[in-house]
């Protein structure tokens, strides 16, 4: 049952919330096999209403039936779960709808023969409601645009820029998502109408309008190609990204606006320019931090209209080049992401944007922040983007360019290299094996992981779909989403992180507010505790998941016994109250150690919990005082200070005394002479990037360990990072 694509059919046909809900309505009705389907949002004062949505003649029911839905209603909304009532003549079925964690409203389905609705049906419920909810959001935004407000100023910062005698430009701006990428420019509307189009004459007011209209439906026929992309990148309910702009490309008070422009002399790319530019500028004034994010869309169609109206719609599509535009919208990412194009760098955004986070998942370097990029670029000159320290060189000179083009071919004969050991198991020249799993963090990298040769998953980290989205995933969504890891890896170990919010991972726009600075401590379990029924779902989805096959929790951020001994009850209770079948194993509990107080606990924690993972990224971060988003920091987060082994070395004890598998996730293993260091401290398992696993078994493999063995006594000893490095090297290659 495809609900999803109905839904963005709805959207491309209709224009207004109504129609769009009336709409709706019979389609969930009809594919549901229900009576009625009505829709109930919640207005202004918080009070719940019966929307426009209704799949059914009105006059031909019963105030009776009418109280009924409005009820259950009710009972949705206040305990946020999906209900049924079972009466005498009929039956209901309702779900919530929420956005970003807020209550929006309820969908209420009617039977008017008695009927059990399965479990099945509550869970297609729920996810229609969170590919609603998104729908009815964008319908309200159109609406805000039509009511229109007045401007509030703005005011952009401009960065560092550096040029040399030969002409080579250094621009400097936020490294938003690592790499390098190499290509030339192609701008999509980076460009200022008042240098490329402010000089074309208008023609006759009917060709004018005539290209507005041809302009609008290669546009319409651009979202659709872009949609299947989406469906094929990510996954379905990602093309609803696009309602947006399906929607403002469907207002008419859109295209009343540009006809008037055009009437009163404006050619078409001025018409179309200043009247998204006044769309952009109410949506800066509406109240919702959400909402006027939402400028993203906005600008994207504006880009995407004018790029067919001035090009006679035959625009180049993007290739191998760098683009360069204004914001990082979702949808242009994944349209990098399809046509292949190298690299993104903008004029605004930071590295927490939806776009970014997208970009940075598919592994596109982006450099955000280049406020003056476009009278330092011209189309088709040559750019170098660093996406990890946040650099742009324009026009590079052949030195620099032959630099980073060598050490380009220099990794990739290394990559090829690597791959001869993707297929073996991990072991030392001595004959000592270890274990190498997996960091992921979407989907995409599962496949990454099982093509490098990880023999499971060691971080399973949750948060990415519940940060790209606007709304939490639903308990169904979430099922398919851990599936994928049991299909890639049938038989490997998979180890999932609870949701860990707040520092660097955080929800947009939500009301769950977590710290967004790694000291401010609110974040991770301490955010769940606040909100246990977000636990619950995710608890209950890996279960489902999982069904008769091992399932393995990861516990991040534990600082005291109390704190796993809290979360293990509310997992006991979320498995307790899960509809349908029990449960036939318990899963496995592990607890994360990643703070000091953990490494002082971890000889309790190990009785406690079933298994210990060392998350050794943000163990080195809260020891040693420093902030791993913070470039500042970089040389003084060093992995071989003296602190960070020795407690590593304490906990692997604590460990080995309780009987209980001790792993490493942090990134500190993908250094093959800290890796042999962690075997050697008795370490069963090591966890990395996935692309980091070939050249780590090649490593391991043209090193013996015992003589690691042999030195790590004296090595625990030595009191400065410098001296461990050199003391591991030595060791390493003895």
């Amino acid at each position: 049952m495809n609900v999803t694509m109905d839904l963005l059919h709805i959207v491309e046909q209709a224009h207004s919330l109504p129609r769009i809900l009336d709409a709706a309505a019979c389609v969930i009705a009809e594919r549901l096999c229900v009576d009625v389907c009505l829709v109930f949002l919640l207005d202004e004062h918080g009070d719940l209403v019966r929307s426009a949505g209704d799949s059914s003649d009105a006059s031909g029911r019963s105030e009776r039936a009418d109280a009924e839905a409005a009820s259950i209603a009710a009972q949705v909304t206040a305990e946020r779960r999906v209900a049924t009532v079972r009466g005498e003549r009929t039956s209901l079925l309702a779900s919530p709808m929420l956005l970003r964690d807020s209550m929006v409203g309820a969908l209420v389905l009617q039977s008017v023969v008695r009927r059990d609705f399965s479990a099945e049906d509550m869970g297609t419920l729920a996810t229609i409601c969170a590919q609603l909810v998104g729908i009815i959001e964008n319908a309200r935004i159109i609406d805000a645009l039509d009511r229109g407000e007045r401007p509030l100023p703005q005011a952009a910062p401009r960065p560092l820029s550096t040029e040399s005698e030969d002409g080579e430009r250094i621009l400097s701006g936020v490294g938003a998502s690592p790499g390098v990428a190499i290509g030339p420019a192609v701008f999509r509307g980076a460009y200022r109408l008042d240098l490329s189009a402010r000089d074309l004459p208008a023609g006759e007011s009917t060709t004018e309008r005539a290209r507005v209209r041809t302009a609008i439906e290669k546009t319409r026929n651009d979202l659709s190609r872009i949609q299947v992309a989406a469906a094929r990148e990510i996954d379905e309910e990602h093309a609803l990204i696009f309602a947006s702009h399906l929607l403002l490309l469907n207002d008419p008070m859109l295209l009343e606006n540009i006809d008037q422009k055009i009437g009163r002399g404006l050619s078409a790319p001025l018409a179309i320019d200043s009247a998204l530019d006044e769309f952009e500028t109410r949506l800066r004034l509406v109240p919702d931090a959400y909402i006027r994010e939402r400028i993203d869309d906005v600008d994207d169609l504006r880009s995407r209209l004018l790029d067919h109206v001035l090009d006679s719609g035959s625009r180049a599509r993007f290739g191998a080049g760098i683009v360069l535009t204004s914001r990082t919208p979702p949808s242009l990412v994944i349209e990098l992401k399809a046509e292949g194009a190298q690299g993104l760098v903008t004029a605004s955004g930071g590295a927490t944007s939806h776009g970014v986070l997208l970009a940075r998942a598919m592994g596109i370097p982006v450099v955000t922040g280049i406020a003056d990029m476009l009278p330092s670029v011209r189309p088709g000159d040559w750019l170098i983007v660093d996406g990890t320290t946040g650099v742009v060189v324009v026009r590079p000179s052949k030195d620099t360019l032959a630099r980073y083009e060598e050490e380009g071919r220099r990794a990739k004969r290394a990559r090829t290299e690597h791959a001869k050991f993707r297929d073996i198991l991990a072991r030392t020249s001595d004959g000592v094996r270890v274990t190498l799993h997996a960091n992921v963090g979407v989907a995409s990298d599962l496949t990454i992981a099982r093509e490098n040769g990880a023999e499971g998953i060691g971080l399973y980290r949750t948060e990415f779909p519940f940060i790209v989205r606007d709304s939490f995933p639903t308990r169904a969504e979430q099922v398919r989403i851990y599936s994928k890891a049991y299909e890639l890896f049938p038989d490997g170990p998979i180890y999932f992180r609870i949701l860990d919010l707040g520092g660097d991972k955080f929800v947009a726009g939500g009301s769950i507010a977590t710290a967004r600075s790694a000291f401010h401590g609110y974040r991770s379990i301490r955010v769940l505790f606040d909100h246990p029924d977000v636990l619950r779902d995710q608890v209950q989805a890996l279960a489902l998941a999982a069904a008769d096959r091992p399932l393995r929790i990861l516990i991040p951020m534990v600082t005291s016994i109390e704190e796993i001994r809290r979360i293990r009850a509310i997992i006991g209770q979320a498995l307790a109250s899960l509809d349908g079948p029990r449960v036939q194993r318990a899963p496995e509990i592990g607890a994360m150690v990643e703070v000091p107080a953990a490494v002082e606990l971890a000889a309790d924690i190990a009785k406690e919990a079933d298994f210990l993972s060392i998350g050794t990224n943000d163990l080195i971060q809260y020891t040693l005082v420093v902030d791993r988003e913070d470039s500042r920091m970089t040389p003084m987060g060093d992995p071989y200070h003296p602190a960070i082994l020795r407690m590593i070395a304490r906990v692997a004890a604590a460990g080995r005394a309780a009987g209980k598998a001790v792993g490493v996730c942090g990134e500190i293993a993908v250094r093959s002479d800290v890796a042999l260091a962690l075997m050697a401290l008795g370490v069963d398992s090591l966890s990395v990037v996935p692309t980091a696993i070939p050249e780590l078994k090649q490593a391991l493999a043209a090193a013996r360990l015992e003589p690691m063995r042999r030195a790590m006594a004296g090595i625990l000893t030595l009191s400065d990072a410098r001296s461990v490095a050199a003391a591991l090297r030595e060791a390493q290659y003895a």
